[in-house]
C-alpha cells in the first residue's frame, strides 16, 4: 500500500508510507523557499514521491491531515488566506475566523465544511496522474487537524498504551485535546474549542514584542530567561490564560483583542525581557497543571504530546520534570508541518514504534554536489580522511557547514543541514548570528554523542529519546558550563540534540575525531540558513548559504571545501 499524506495549511507538506514505513516527508518551504509557506504543497509532494521512489499513478489513497482548516473558501482563495494572516493574532478576521470554525464544530454542521474542502482538493489533485487512488470514490480522505497532530505523536513512540496530549493555536475547531493510545489504537478522551485563552496568548506576546508570531516564539523563550516574571505582571496576564480543569481558561466570543486595550497596554509598561519571562512562567505553568490534571486522571505515564505550543523547549522541560511523567516524547515536528506524516501514520494504522530518524528529505548525490561547486567556482577536493579533515577545520576554531545526507524532516537541524563550530568559545554565538545574518536570544544547541550524555545533562533520561530530535531542554552539568559556555544559556540549561553512531555514522565520527582533537568531543550545531530562509536542501542551496554567511568550510556530498577567509 502506498499512502500520500498532504497538509495544506500553515506549513504545508506531504508524506509518503510504503509497506507501513514512512519513506520520505517534505515541507513545502524548503520547496520553494518562503518560511513556513502555506502554498499547496506540489513541490513537496513532487520531491516526497521521487524520494519514495514511487510514481503519482502508485499512490492508492491520499489522507488530507487537516479537515476544514484552511476553510473551503480560504483554500479556494489562497491568497486571501494569506493576506488574512498578515494581518496579525489581533485581527478581528482571525477573531471572526477561530469563533466561526469553533462554533462549526461545536454544532455538528462542521461536515458540511469538511465536503466542500474535499471537493475543492479532489478538484485540485486532479492536476495530478494520481489514477490508482480512486479520488472520486473514497480514495481522498480527510483527518481531523488534532488527530493528525495527536496519530503522529503516538506512531512515533514506543509504547502501545500511552497519553496523547496535543495543544496548538486552532485547527478544525479545537485548540487542545486529550487522547488514549492502547494496543496500537487511538481514542479521543476529551476536546477543548479553538476559544481556549491558550490559542493565541503567546503569539500575541511575540508580535506584541516585535517579532514575528507563528515564527519567532522561539525567540520569546529566549528572551525570557534575561528577567524574573514580576509577580504582578503574571497575576495579570493569569486573568487570560490560567488552568481551570479539565482545560484552559476560554475567551469571550464577542470580544475582539486590540493591542490599545487595557489588558495589552499594561502589559506594554514592563520591559520586553519582563513580559517574556512573565508570558513564558504564564504558558509553563497553565499547561504543566493541563499535562498533570490528564496524567493523574488517566493514571497513563507515558506521555506523546504534539502541536504547536510544544515547541516551547523550556515548557518541555517543566513537564519532563514532573514525578507523575515516566517519560516524555514530543513529536519532533509538533507543528502543522508534521501534519502530513501524522495522516498517513493514523491512516495506515502503523504501529507505535521509536521514530528510528527524521533525515527523511532530499539527499543530494555526487553529480549535483560536483555541478554547484563548478558553477560557483569554489575549489573542492575529496579527502579519504574527510571527517578527520573537518575535525582538524572544527579544532583550528574554523566554521563548517554540513549538507550531506537525507535533508531533516521538522524544524531542527539534526546534522545533515547544519553548521558545526565549537562550543569552548563563548564568543561563537555573536560570530555566527552576525554571518547569517540573525538575531538570537537563545545560545545555539550542542550536538553531542548519545554516550556521552549523562556526562553533559541532567534529568535528561525521561526525555532521552526526545533529545535525539533537540525538542526538550535540559540543565547542564558544571563541567559542560565550564567547557561549552557557547552551548549554554544564562539559565544554565542547553537545548541538545544525541547523535549515536547507528543514527549518523559520519557525524558521530566527526564528534568522535573532534573530541580527540580537544578533549570536548561536543560541538555548536545550528541551522544550515540564512536569516529568515528555510534550511537548505539542495546542493544549490547550500552553496548559496556558504557563499553568502562567508563560512570557512563546506561538506558537500563526498566533497570538502576550503576556504582560507570565507567565500565572499
Amino acid at each position: 500500500m502506498i499512502v500520500l499524506g498532504i497538509a495544506d495549511n500553515h506549513d504545508s507538506g506531504a508524506a509518503v508510507a510504503v509497506h507501513g514505513r514512512i519513506a520520505a516527508a517534505v515541507n513545502q518551504e524548503r520547496v520553494d523557499r518562503q518560511k513556513a509557506s502555506g502554498a499547496f504543497p506540489w513541490g513537496a509532494i513532487d520531491e516526497a514521491l521521487d524520494i519514495a521512489g514511487v510514481k503519482a499513478r502508485d499512490v492508492e489513497r491520499i489522507v488530507v491531515g487537516t479537515a476544514f482548516t484552511p476553510s473551503a473558501l480560504l483554500r479556494a482563495f489562497p491568497a486571501e488566506h494569506h493576506r488574512a494572516r498578515s494581518q496579525g493574532q489581533f485581527s478581528p478576521l482571525l477573531h471572526a475566523y477561530v469563533v466561526y470554525q469553533s462554533l462549526l464544530k461545536g454544532s455538528g454542521l462542521y461536515t458540511l465544511e469538511v465536503d466542500a474542502c474535499r471537493s475543492l482538493l479532489r478538484r485540485r489533485l486532479h492536476a495530478r496522474p494520481f489514477s490508482s487512488a480512486n479520488l472520486d470514490n473514497g480514495g481522498l480522505i480527510m483527518m481531523d487537524h488534532h488527530q493528525a497532530h495527536a496519530e503522529g505523536a503516538y506512531r512515533t513512540q514506543p509504547h502501545e498504551d500511552c497519553l496523547v496530549i496535543t495543544v496548538d493555536a486552532m485547527g478544525d475547531g479545537t485548540t487542545a485535546t486529550v487522547s488514549s493510545g492502547a494496543g496500537g489504537r487511538l481514542a479521543r478522551v476529551w476536546r477543548q474549542s479553538g476559544l481556549a485563552a491558550v490559542n493565541s496568548f503567546y503569539s500575541r506576546i511575540t508580535e506584541l514584542l516585535g517579532f514575528i508570531p507563528n515564527r519567532h516564539e522561539g525567540k520569546v523563550t529566549g528572551l525570557a530567561a534575561y528577567a524574573e516574571p514580576p509577580p504582578p505582571l503574571v497575576a495579570h496576564m493569569r486573568q487570560r490564560l490560567r488552568f481551570v480543569g479539565p482545560g484552559f481558561s476560554t475567551v469571550p466570543l464577542t470580544r475582539v483583542e486590540h493591542p490599545d486595550d487595557p489588558f495589552w497596554s499594561e502589559i506594554r509598561r514592563w520591559s520586553r525581557e519582563e513580559i517574556a519571562a512573565a508570558a513564558q512562567r504564564v504558558l509553563e505553568d497553565a499547561v504543566v497543571a493541563f499535562v498533570r490534571y490528564w496524567i493523574e486522571r488517566s493514571g497513563q505515564r507515558h506521555l506523546a504530546v504534539a502541536g504547536g505550543v510544544f515547541a516551547n523547549v523550556k515548557l518541555n522541560q517543566r513537564i519532563a520534570e514532573l514525578d507523575e511523567v515516566q517519560d516524555l516524547w514530543v513529536m519532533p515536528h509538533m507543528g502543522d508541518g508534521g501534519l502530513a506524516v501524522g495522516a498517513v501514520l493514523g491512516n495506515i494504522g502503523a504501529e507505535p514504534r521509536a521514530l528510528p530518524h527524521a533525515w527523511l528529505g532530499t539527499d543530494p548525490d555526487e553529480r549535483e554536489c560536483a555541478a554547484a561547486l563548478s558553477l560557483a567556482e569554489l575549489p573542492r577536493t575529496r579527502p579519504p580522511d574527510r571527517v578527520q579533515r573537518a575535525a582538524a577545520l572544527l579544532a583550528q576554531g574554523k566554521v563548517l557547514a554540513r549538507c550531506a545526507g537525507g535533508m531533516e524532516w521538522g524544524p531542527r537541524a539534526l546534522g545533515n543541514r547544519s553548521v558545526f563550530a565549537s562550543a569552548a568559545n563563548p564568543s561563537i554565538n555573536d560570530t555566527l548570528n552576525a554571518r547569517l545574518q540573525r538575531s538570537e536570544f537563545m545560545p545555539f544547541a550542542p550536538i553531542v554523542r548519545a554516550e556521552d550524555a549523562d556526562r553533559w545533562f541532567v534529568g535528561l533520561d525521561k526525555a532521552a529519546r526526545a533529545a535525539h530530535f533537540m525538542t526538550v531542554c535540559f540543565d547542564v552539568t558544571p563541567e559542560f558550563a565550564r567547557r561549552c559556555p557557547a552551548a549554554v544559556h544564562v539559565d544554565g540549561t542547553a537545548r541538545p540534540q544525541l547523535v549515536s553512531a547507528d543514527e549518523n555514522p559520519d557525524v558521530h565520527a566527526l564528534l568522535t575525531a573532534y573530541g580527540e582533537r580537544t578533549g570536548v568531543p561536543v560541538l555548536i550545531n545550528t541551522s544550515f540558513n540564512m536569516h529568515e530562509e528555510p534550511i537548505v536542501r539542495t546542493a544549490q542551496d547550500a552553496v548559496r548559504a556558504f557563499r553568502t554567511a562567508g563560512l570557512d568550510a563546506l561538506w558537500l556530498g563526498p566533497y570538502l571545501v576550503e576556504c582560507e577567509s570565507g567565500p565572499r
